[in-house]
């Protein structure tokens, strides 16, 4: 098969598809990739041809403004000039070469659009939850509602007047919702008893990565407990959470792996206690298969990452569909969660304790660890959907 994958510009959507990419090229499959250049590595060692997002969509990542600041309309009103950017590019791909499959990021991946503009089947690539409703209720998409509500349907009716397709409604360019899915979770985490199988194939993490990190030595940690503490790669300027991490956890029995991300600089926090190694990034795999413990922003990726390899967390989700995956943790008895404004040193500290001696939290997590494992056969999802294409 020839396959075409259409992505955003963000590691926690383009890591989960690694290993299908991977496994899908082993099999003599060939796989183009749109992405952005700062992810291209990625893609290539994966086995997959890369093909440059351009300087269209770099310049709009660059200049894009919200129009207001309402969390859902502003998620929405991104992801539709995200696609309005994005389509006059993969549509000049697909005039130039043939594809037996597309696959669509289900956010920035415009499948919503993309199935009615080719004759290509098109299956949309779930890097968060899969959803079979909008995270709000009906009456907060009605027109007239906000005005960066009206925004989005003005967007909306342009991407679709243009191209003279049939205008699908908000909730549907949200759920992004085609013929097949595949959701990079297990069934049981990601919940929504209405999101079920065969139209949804559940292929659990990828654990699949290019390494671009060095190996970190952590032969000092003896019998201490290791604390992976990291905010992820786009919102991480929180210096006053870092220092506060270090207040927290200085002269304990934890030995600590903090990432601070680009925005801060390590020579801000001073001194660091011995019990302390920072660094802008980790090899967040490597840390978290000997990790006791994480401290997460609650991305979707790493929470999976994390579980994949059993280990109990403590969210601070920050935007967007982080505040539900740590909402399903604390509900699942998978962590905790607290609110990065409401924190102090002495109730980190007091958390993580906690978080170390439920026994019923750990089990937990051993539990899904095992199912994550068991889940991610890509094997068999690549024979389900060379069945698909089939068919």
């Amino acid at each position: 098969m020839n396959i075409l994958f259409v992505n955003a510009n963000l590691y926690g959507h383009i890591n989960p598809t690694l290993g299908l990419v991977k496994k899908l090229t082993e099999k003599g499959h060939k796989v183009d990739y749109f992405c952005s250049v700062e992810l291209s590595e990625q893609v290539t060692k994966s086995g997959a041809d890369w093909i440059d997002s351009g300087s269209g969509l770099n310049l709009f990542l660059k200049n894009y403004r919200p129009t207001d600041r309402h969390p859902f309309y502003m998620l929405m009103e991104y992801i539709l000039l995200y696609d309005e950017v994005m389509l006059p590019q993969i549509l000049d791909i697909l005039k130039e070469r043939t594809y037996d499959l597309i696959f669509c990021d289900s956010i920035f991946g415009g499948g919503c659009f993309l199935k009615q503009l080719t004759h290509t089947p098109v299956i949309c690539s779930h890097s968060s939850f899969a959803m079979s409703h909008a995270p709000v209720p009906p009456r907060m998409l009605v027109p007239g509602t906000h005005p960066q509500l009206d925004y989005c349907y003005q967007i909306l009716n342009r991407i679709c007047t243009c191209y003279k397709i049939e205008e699908p409604t908000l909730e549907e360019v949200f759920l992004s919702k085609a013929d097949h899915n595949i959701v990079y979770t297990t069934r049981e985490f990601n919940g929504d008893d209405a999101v079920t199988e065969p139209q949804y194939l559940f292929a659990g993490p990828s654990m699949e990565r290019a390494k671009n990190t060095e190996s970190v030595d952590l032969s000092g940690i003896g019998s201490r407990k290791l604390l992976y503490i990291s905010l992820g790669s786009l919102n991480t300027g929180f210096m006053d959470f870092y220092k506060m991490c270090i207040c927290a956890f200085e002269n304990t029995d934890y030995y600590v792996c903090m990432s601070i991300g680009t925005k801060c600089n390590v020579d801000q926090l001073g001194e660091l206690p011995d019990n302390f190694l920072v660094k802008s990034v980790f090899p967040q795999l490597e840390i978290l298969d000997k990790a006791d413990a994480f401290i997460t922003h609650a991305g979707f990726n790493s929470v999976n990452e994390a579980l994949y390899f059993g280990v109990p967390m403590l969210a601070i989700p920050l935007v967007n569909d982080q505040h539900m995956t740590a909402k399903r943790l604390v509900s699942m008895n998978l962590g905790l969660s607290d609110n990065m404004k409401e924190l102090s040193a002495e109730k980190l500290k007091a958390q993580i304790q906690q978080l170390l001696s439920d026994e019923t939290v750990k089990e937990n997590c051993l539990r899904i660890s095992h199912e994550m494992k068991n889940c991610s056969n890509w094997d068999l999802t690549v024979e389900k959907l060379e069945s698909y294409v089939n068919k």
